[in-house]
């Protein structure tokens, strides 16, 4: 993810007053359930997200946004590092920390936030990629964090603990009684609701604490990481809500989607909450608020019924680096500087959030961020906006795939420097279906120059073939 603009081009645009940002990224939330994107017609009929839809509203539409990668820890890593896949020291989901360099020696988000003037804070998924010692989070820069260590850990929508700035809390409504039944048992109608008022439901935990943040620091600029853990299921609790919310009335849900839909229309009130309380406070002309997801859907947690079409009309799902895999929902508001229910066409990805952060606060950009700014586009100066090239992701689950994004064309490549490279072109081919590269040996071409010079070696990302691996081995013997 780089871009030709010199350093001079990247430098901020100082203002006197510094906006609070608030960046809430969820988890496997795939574009076509989105309801404001309107790609998918049982999404829209059946999800209810009012306060996404306000939010889309009183903001910008953006239409070709993506993920940091294809999956949570590789996407999370390179929002939180600001160094997309190529140069990301996760490039497939791991459980434990995959070079001994890290932590890096390089500044991380929080850190680039509090540089910048800002009050830090991070809740819900925190970690970074793998599973993390409480105080490897902390390293990333934040005055506050409340969450958990992990890609697994934090899947538990009512967990007994959590932690806090390094500590782990005791959750004691959330007994073995209150949750006896609740796990959901293989889609049938039985479990996935704890019951309103009973126990501590941690999608509302995180929300309480962040409007506490909030009140707390009123009179200095804030920068708040929201790491939602919705929709995402799996063990060690699944999905579990409150209440179905009448999902159960809807005809033809199996229990997996009511409770998942649930899920969903329950982080749309923690957005709710969280905009109603900047406005309490008299800070909603000077916030930014960005709601995204940190990969393409995953449909597996409601056990892939055909009732959704997640990803609308991109091609495949999370793990891909097909466009299903990473082209990802995002919508942003700023009263006065956003145009309301507007739609932007900018290219841009997670990679762009940390120089964003930085040009926010007034600190230039440096050279250890792979992205751009998009500030001039949030402040509703596009004509200022930094042009890119392309964008760049590898990735290293279901085969070692590469992709490039220029402009309209798209590149993919599975099974490394020796795998056949396919090419698109997005503004007739949006799904993908119709493979060009014969007809352009030009920008094929050019494609495979930029899959070289993005890729940084590793130890452990690489993209020789098997053969070609052994062959190397053989020698070295």
């Amino acid at each position: 993810m780089t871009t030709s603009a010199n350093a001079a081009d990247k430098a901020p645009v100082v203002n006197s007053s510094k906006p609070n940002i608030i960046y809430i990224n969820t988890d496997d939330w795939g574009i076509g359930k989105v309801p404001s994107y309107q790609m998918d017609e049982a999404s829209q009929k059946i999800i209810k997200t009012p306060n996404l839809d306000q939010l889309r509203r009183d903001g910008a539409l953006f239409t070709n946004a993506y993920a940091g990668n294809a999956v949570c820890g590789p996407s999370r890593c390179t929002l939180l590092t600001g160094k997309h896949p190529g140069n990301a020291a996760w490039r497939a989901n791991s459980k434990d920390p995959t070079i001994e360099q890290w932590p890096p020696k390089y500044p991380m988000l929080g850190e680039v936030a509090r540089n910048a003037g800002y009050k830090t804070a991070a809740f819900g998924k925190v970690s970074v990629g793998g599973h993390h010692p409480p105080e490897h989070i902390t390293l990333c820069g934040w005055d506050y964090w409340l969450g958990y260590l992990g890609h697994v850990d934090v899947r538990d929508f009512y967990a007994n603990y959590i932690w806090e700035n390094g500590e782990k809390i005791d959750l004691p409504k959330n007994t073995k009684k209150v949750l006896h039944g609740t796990i959901l048992n293989k889609g049938k109608g039985t479990g996935g609701v704890v019951g309103i008022g009973k126990g501590t439901f941690v999608e509302d935990l995180y929300t309480d604490k962040i409007i506490e943040f909030m009140k707390e620091n009123k009179e200095k600029p804030f920068f708040i990481y929201f790491a939602s853990t919705v929709p995402h299921g799996g063990r060690p609790g699944g999905m579990r809500v409150p209440d179905l919310l009448d999902y159960d009335k809807v005809e033809g849900l199996t229990r997996s989607e009511q409770v998942y839909c649930a899920l969903m229309t329950y982080h749309d009130r923690s957005v709710g909450r969280i905009r109603s309380a900047i406005k309490e406070l008299g800070l909603d002309q000077n916030t930014i608020v960005i709601w995204t997801s940190d990969n393409g859907d995953e449909s597996s947690y409601y056990l892939r019924t055909k009732t959704f079409d997640g990803n609308g009309p991109f091609k495949k799902v999370k793990r891909s680096l097909y466009e299903g895999g990473i082209r990802v929902p995002m919508i942003a508001a700023w009263p006065g500087k956003i145009e309301p229910n507007s739609t932007c066409d900018l290219i841009t990805t997670q990679v762009d959030v940390m120089p964003t952060v930085a040009d926010a606060g007034g600190k230039e950009l440096t050279s250890e961020m792979d992205g751009i700014s998009i500030m001039p586009t949030l402040r509703g100066e596009r004509d200022k906006q930094t042009k890119r090239e392309y964008i760049y992701f590898e990735f290293y689950e279901g085969g070692k795939q590469q992709s490039v994004r220029m402009g309209k064309w798209k590149a993919y490549r599975s099974g490394g420097w020796n795998g056949k490279l396919e090419l698109y072109d997005l503004s007739k081919d949006i799904g993908e279906e119709h493979d060009i590269a014969a007809q352009h040996p030009e920008i094929v071409q050019r494609m495979k120059e930029i899959m070289k010079k993005e890729h940084s070696p590793h130890p452990r990302w690489n993209l020789e073939s098997k053969k070609n691996s052994d062959k190397k081995k053989s020698n070295n013997k």
